[in-house]
């Protein structure tokens, strides 16, 4: 058997909760699902009794089979079984599943809204949320009861592991660390690097500067070319079909969107095919 540990870190605590709530919540979104697919307009009149049953069955496949709910019990943690008593356990069930019934059942079988109900209703969901806020706080110090239910119920956490402690890997740390602060320097330079010009200036490194010039100034000198669109033709800068086609004068057809985002972060962009620069009044449309 088992040896009880009633030391439980708070981060496993907080851990068994969510972990808990995601594993709930993909088994009932996944039988929900399901049972919508078979008969939808039947779903749609039974769904409060539905999900009911999923919690409910959830509910007595973990805490009430096993005294721990999914969460803890992948942590290896439980409750201490001997204050979850069977008056507890009924509370537990009643606080836990039962409200998100009630209100669902206000919600969808009101043939017409009674002020006074909902308005008990707001007023509960309201006072919990404060409490259970103050709860977090009172955990925080304490390290005990991490839910307002546990604590309303004086429920605790235990370990099932003897006096086994939490196991660290600073090197994944330090790895995740150098990591996530690359990241975060990428995050900041990336946005304020013109990719744009700095590919022209590669290419004009490649090709030459003098003939990129003459290219630009023969490009001035020559009468505007009127630009043709046929069913074959695709933007010169992205390869695609383009879209809202606009040229420069020398013919050849760009996206709008490539064309204004180039000539947007590079006043030098020329045509990628002839070397042709932007005329002074700027692109025309094809």
């Amino acid at each position: 058997m088992l040896a009880k540990n009633k030391y439980v870190p708070r981060v496993n605590q907080i851990d068994a909760i969510y972990l808990n709530k995601d594993i709930a919540r993909m088994i009932r979104d996944n039988l929900l699902e399901n049972l919508q697919a078979i008969s939808p307009a039947l779903f749609i009149r039974i769904q409060p009794e539905l999900d009911l049953l999923i919690q409910s069955a959830i509910w007595f496949g973990s805490v009430g089979k096993r005294c721990s709910t999914f969460g803890q019990q992948l942590l290896v943690l439980a409750y201490d079984a001997e204050k979850l008593t069977v008056s507890r356990l009924a509370l537990h069930f009643a606080l836990t599943v039962l409200p998100g019934y009630v209100k669902s059942w206000e919600e969808r079988r009101l043939s017409r809204r009674v002020e006074w109900f909902s308005r008990a209703i707001t007023w509960t969901e309201n006072s919990a949320l404060v409490l259970n806020v103050l709860n977090y706080f009172r955990f925080l110090k304490t390290g005990r009861k991490p839910t307002l239910i546990d604590f309303l119920l004086g429920l605790d956490y235990i370990s099932l592991r003897n006096n086994q402690r939490r196991d660290i890997g600073y090197k994944y740390l330090t790895r995740e660390l150098l990591w996530g602060g690359f990241m975060e320097i990428l995050g900041l330079l990336l946005p304020i690097i013109n990719f744009r010009k700095i590919q022209r200036l590669l290419k004009a490194g490649f090709f030459g500067e003098e003939s990129q010039h003459s290219k630009r100034r023969e490009s001035l000198k020559r009468d505007l070319i009127a630009a043709k669109m046929t069913a074959n033709t695709t933007c010169t800068y992205c390869g695609e079909r383009p879209t809202q086609p606009h040229h420069m004068g020398c013919g050849h057809i760009y996206c709008y969107y490539c064309l204004s985002a180039n000539l947007l972060t590079d006043a030098d962009f020329s045509c990628v095919k002839c070397g042709a620069s932007c005329p002074e009044h700027g692109a025309q449309i094809v």
